[in-house]
């Protein structure tokens, strides 16, 4: 394979950079920081492929082309081995041959020849019709509906076409330069591309040369056409153009530390720095003066990095209100919980543990527990920065306790104002009457679609069942029950 081209966006970026570019990838466009740190040439050759962050910052995007697209997932993958990860279950904007199965007001359903995987088309058709469809939206797991469209999208170097917009010109967000869109508007008229074709210019476009550009549209454009005459040879299920690899590699706090690990081999990284810039924004300005510091001092980077950290406690303590941000390993999607008050916080070495309290204001149902809940009942919430479980201990508003819940999640990062944490699915609830376990069908079904390895998560079955055994033991007394005594979990030999 001929080298891959990457364009790298975002917190990750120089970490991200340093990896792929030891493995030979080429680093396309890069910022001017990633270049001086990494030592590379100025290059203005299209991305093949995209890597940026996610929009809520706990991991990364990769999308470009197919081939290309998997290689730079695998190289990531294998190298920081993310527990949590996403791949589109087609490819994005890939034209693949259904059969319309239902119609339903104004909507057909199509067979697309893979088992398990339906589409929706917005479109009235025939049942038994044979349908060429364009996959307008990545088919993330668990979901087995792709959103089809008929506006297929063809892509080149520096272009897009959209089949069914015959004239039209529209421009990637990030081509805001009015005189760049003027000449990309006026190649659009003078090439007179043949077929029912619009144009979309993509944001390479604003590093390419003239006669490149030019040179993309005119191949991209006879590329599109052959992909159009094959529709009619093409089989029910067949995958006629690949379109774009998309997959999603979610951080946990352990991954960033590696990363940061990576970071520092290049530029002085305080330890953290990827947890503080993926949480916080107020915490970014000085999370670069502490490296700036260690550029000058790099001898003092343990120390300067405790430092921080001492500090970022103080700030979480002196803001006292915390809001929890849960994602949920099944949609990949940020939760928020009732938010708390800091009770307590103990700071020894690496580990940070934190007691919050939350006060309920409505009446509702314990989640698991299935237990009533009154407003001015409470969680007393207790968790290690170190070990990946959360302990919830509901009480009534006069003390009494209701049960526990046991979350079972990534180790939780904390800034000033904010937890968040990855929801493993599977948990544990007790009261004095029993102790269970409870959605490991769900851990199940995140193995089974490829988000999380087996491997992974055989350890949280068994910090799972090794929590149950802790709490049957401590049943008649689980008011007593402590983050300290879950501990011993993870000192036990594999």
């Amino acid at each position: 394979m001929n080298t891959i081209n990457v364009r790298i966006r975002g917190i990750y970026a120089t970490a991200i950079s340093k990896i792929l570019y030891d493995k030979g990838f080429n680093i396309s466009h890069a910022s001017r920081k990633i270049k001086e740190r990494l030592k590379l040439k100025e290059t203005n050759v299209p991305p093949d492929v995209t890597v940026k962050d996610l929009e809520h910052r706990q991991g990364v995007l990769i999308i470009g082309s197919f081939d290309e697209g998997k290689k730079v997932y695998e190289t990531l993958v294998n190298e920081i081995g993310p527990p949590v990860t996403y791949v589109s279950k087609l490819p994005f904007h890939g034209i693949i041959k259904g059969e319309v199965v239902e119609v339903e007001n104004g909507v057909s359903i199509v067979d697309l020849g893979i088992k398990g995987i339906n589409g929706v088309l917005r479109e009235q058709l025939n049942v038994g019709k044979e349908v060429i469809v364009d996959i307008s939206k990545p088919l993330l797991p668990p979901e087995k509906t792709a959103i089809l469209s008929k506006n297929y999208m063809i892509h080149g170097k520096y272009v897009v076409l959209i089949h069914g917009r015959k004239g039209k010109v529209f421009f990637s967000d990030h081509i805001v330069d009015p005189k760049l869109k003027r000449n990309l508007k006026t190649i659009s008229s003078l090439m007179k591309i043949e077929g029912n074709w619009g144009i979309k210019w993509r944001s390479a476009a604003s590093i390419g040369k003239l006669d490149e550009i030019m040179f993309d549209l005119q191949n991209t454009a006879k590329y599109a056409n052959d992909i159009l005459s094959k529709f009619e040879k093409a089989k029910k299920g067949e995958i006629i153009y690949r379109g774009q690899f998309f997959g999603i590699l979610l951080f946990i706090s352990n991954v960033k530390d590696t990363l940061d690990e990576v970071r520092s081999k290049i530029y002085p990284t305080v330890k953290g720095h990827h947890r503080y810039k993926s949480l916080s924004d107020e915490l970014t300005e000085l999370v670069d003066y502490a490296e700036f510091i260690i550029l000058e001092k790099p001898e003092f980077r343990s120390e300067i990095s405790r430092t921080l950290e001492k500090y970022v406690i103080e700030k979480i303590m002196e803001k006292g209100k915390v809001e929890i941000e849960h994602i949920s390993i099944l949609s990949n999607e940020v939760k928020k919980l009732t938010p708390g008050h800091i009770v307590d916080i103990s700071l020894e070495n690496d580990e940070a543990v934190f007691t919050i309290k939350r006060i309920f204001k409505a009446k509702g149902i314990f989640d698991g527990l299935n237990v009533e809940k009154n407003p001015g009942d409470y969680d007393l919430m207790e968790f290690s920065t170190k070990y990946p479980l959360i302990l919830h201990k509901y009480f009534s508003r006069n003390g009494s306790l209701k049960g526990i819940y046991l979350n079972i999640n990534s180790p939780p990062e904390v800034v000033p104002g904010v937890i968040r944490y990855v929801d493993y699915e599977v948990d544990v609830v007790a009261t004095s009457n029993e102790v269970k376990i409870l959605d490991k069908d769900r851990l199940e079904k995140a193995v089974a679609e490829g988000i999380i390895v087996k491997d992974e998560a055989n350890k949280i079955m068994k910090i799972t069942m090794e929590a149950c055994k802790i709490l049957n033991s401590m049943k008649k007394e689980l008011e007593k029950l402590k983050i300290e005594d879950l501990k011993q979990i993870f000192s036990k030999k594999s």
